[in-house]
């Protein structure tokens, strides 16, 4: 019977040191997915985070592509307007020259005077949209509004006859006007 003990202890010994061993494994394992658990939630933090910065730039993109696609629009609505506008301004020069020759047999004729107030009421419509005429006599000369033909008697640098209107649209020269300008001798 000593013996069957002695076996039977030396197997109870044998058996826990293996229990003991795979308690150790175990453990390390535990500890092995606890850090690894740890380390986990971190890259996926890291990753959560790295996407919200992406979609971040992505919005930010978003909304600076609308806003250059709104001011493109924006540009090209006025460039179409612009060349509409310099396709009108010699017909309307014409109505200003036909005003201004005007017989005098004609100037009480109610048909005349229909043909002036439509032409008073184009450019009436005109600087409601943001054309506007250049100022000329008597105003000094501006090369960036001003295209100087002649220069003749009169102040130095200063118009002193218009030969055809400049005008404006929204700020931008649609077309210079074309002046006389004084060079500084008297009359």
């Amino acid at each position: 019977m000593t013996d069957e003990n002695n076996v039977t202890n030396e197997d109870l010994n044998k058996m826990v040191r293996e229990a003991e061993n795979e308690d150790d494994v175990r453990t390390r394992d535990i500890a092995s997915k606890e850090e690894e658990a740890e380390v986990q939630p971190t890259e996926n933090e890291a990753k959560i985070e790295e996407l919200t910065n992406a979609l971040a730039r992505a919005m930010a993109d978003l909304q600076n592509f609308k806003r250059r696609t709104e001011e493109d629009q924006g540009r090209f609505v006025k460039f179409a307007n612009a060349e509409l506008l310099n396709i009108l301004l010699p017909i309307i020069n014409n109505f200003d020259r036909s005003a201004e020759h005007l017989p005098d047999n004609l100037k009480d004729n109610d048909w005349a005077k229909g043909v002036i107030q439509i032409h008073d009421e184009l450019l009436k419509t005109l600087e409601k949209i943001g054309v506007k005429k250049i100022k000329t006599v008597g105003e000094k000369l501006d090369p960036n509004f001003h295209e100087g033909l002649m220069a003749g008697p009169g102040e130095k640098d200063i118009i002193t006859e218009e030969f055809e209107p400049g005008y404006t649209y929204n700020d931008q020269v649609l077309k210079a006007a074309k002046v006389k300008v004084g060079d500084g001798t008297k009359k």
